[in-house]
């Protein structure tokens, strides 16, 4: 007997389009004279449950716009939410209202479902997706979507798909959860609930075929799963533009003063402070990173073999030398030079951390179509270590490492990021990072770094980048002023 986990529907596509829903305020107990003059409404009553579908809030007093000034509650939840928008990985029905001084909005309901594909497909023999690869545990689920021949196996056979551990083949027992197709057909899904966190991989069997070679991951998080950003102006393409510049130092390098105050000064400087985004990797010292296959990510970088050594955009190094006033024009002369061209795509980000998991949703905007990359790379401050000086700078801050790359999670060939697809002329596509920090590192030290890349004249080129104040402050689209 199958045992149900709960039912969704799988609303066609042509119900996930613009709706409103308005709610006259209340008083909450307070003295209100007139609230007929507060209105809300949401772009969607019904979002798929896949992180990216977004429904936003948008609330008006006597006519005109007053969304900046409020407030938006998830009262399912119980929190309050970070901007006037709601996306989610968990299906379910959401229930919110909106506050505006002494205005509260009546309940609105946002129902978030499972978007499936249950089309056939030219493929002979058993094959397994998934709806999702990343669950919070015991919220939501991941649904198994099992084809035989290219066709989804219909309810009166799926009790006869098996499923197993891949890591110790041993069966798995699953709920199933109903949908319905936008053609009105009926399927009941296997589906996993994670009761813990980790990794899951699975493998399916049906009649004589399996799927053991060719096994489905479910990667599980205790952290809530970051929604993904609102776009407070979605017809811009304008982006603020900002160069990466990697330091490659050490604690030992007796001239990296030169290039550590040479920073230092930029970071102070008004023309220049908020056009750049810097990172410091140390190599041959105990702030050195080592990549998760055992790579030094200094020896990698560092093509020059040479120390101090700073990369621009992670594609070039600066004609730098030991001179403390030429290291700040090779700085100044990589942020003008990336400023002559226009920024193709902006950042957003939001981050969930939790017990020393991380998890980042990074979505990329595209103001050209082309194909994306991008890379996140976690940095931590205020780390002291006495450092070597062969320089006649004696500064307190020489001894203060700042933006130390302690995670660099952009891929392990060039770096320049995860690959994203083809994005369209003002379209977004999303990356998921995972990072495990290490308990040493100091929280309230660490903040992000993220850059996007894109392939332009048949060579993948940084296009802009970002950072965050915080692990947990993310970052919103930045457009120019």
């Amino acid at each position: 007997m199958r045992k149900f986990l709960y039912t969704l529907i799988a609303i066609a596509a042509t119900l996930l389009t613009t709706s409103c829903l308005y709610g006259l305020g209340s008083d909450d107990g307070l003295e209100i004279e007139d609230t007929s003059g507060f209105k809300v409404e949401v772009s969607s009553n019904v979002i798929s449950a896949d992180g990216e579908d977004i429904a936003v809030f948008r609330a008006f007093y006597n006519g005109e716009e007053v969304t900046s000034e409020c407030t938006l509650y998830n009262t399912t939840a119980n929190e309050t939410m970070e901007d006037m928008s709601f996306s989610t990985y968990v299906p379910g029905m959401y229930m919110f209202y909106v506050k505006y001084q002494d205005y509260q909005s009546e309940s609105i309901t946002v129902t978030a479902v499972v978007d499936i594909d249950f089309s056939d497909k030219e493929e002979s023999g058993l094959s397994v997706t998934l709806s999702t690869n990343l669950v919070q545990v015991s919220q939501g689920y991941a649904a198994f979507i099992v084809r035989y021949n290219g066709k989804v196996i219909l309810p009166d056979e799926i009790e006869k798909v098996k499923f197993y551990d891949a890591e110790t083949d041993s069966p798995i027992t699953v709920d199933y959860t109903a949908f319905v197709s936008e053609s009105g057909t009926e399927y009941v899904l296997p589906a996993y609930v994670a009761i813990e966190v980790g990794t899951k991989s699975f493998w399916a069997s049906y009649k004589t075929s399996n799927t053991r070679e060719t096994p489905v991951s479910i990667i599980s998080v205790n952290s809530k799963i970051p929604a993904r950003p609102a776009d407070a102006e979605p017809n811009n393409l304008d982006f603020k533009h900002r160069a990466l510049f990697t330091q490659l130092t050490g604690t030992w390098c007796g001239y990296c003063p030169n290039m550590i105050a040479a920073f230092h000064y930029m970071f102070e400087e008004a023309n220049y402070k908020d056009k750049f985004v810097h990172t410091a990797v140390h190599g041959g010292d105990k702030f050195a990173t080592t990549l998760p296959d055992g790579r030094d990510l200094a020896s990698i970088l560092n093509t020059s073999g040479g120390y101090p050594y700073t990369i621009a955009n992670l594609s070039y190094g600066l004609s730098t030398n030991n001179s403390l006033e030429n290291n700040i024009g090779a700085i100044m002369g990589a942020i003008e030079g990336t400023m002559k061209s226009e920024a193709r795509a902006g950042i957003a980000a939001r981050t969930e951390l939790k017990d020393n998991m991380l998890l980042i949703r990074a979505s990329v905007k595209a103001s050209h179509a082309g194909e994306y990359y991008i890379g996140a790379w976690l940095v931590e401050s205020n780390l002291q270590a006495a450092q070597s000086n062969y320089t006649d700078i004696k500064e307190d801050f020489l001894d203060i490492h700042e933006n130390v790359v302690r995670i660099a999670d952009s891929n392990t060939t060039n770096f320049l990021g995860h690959p994203l697809g083809n994005i369209g002329k003002g379209e977004r596509a999303d990356h998921l990072f995972i990072m495990e920090l290490d308990p040493s590192w100091k929280v309230e030290n660490c903040h992000l770094v993220l850059f996007a890349s894109t392939v332009q004249f048949n060579s993948l080129t940084m296009t802009n980048a970002v950072k965050t104040t915080s692990l947990t402050s993310g970052v919103d689209f930045e457009y120019k002023k």
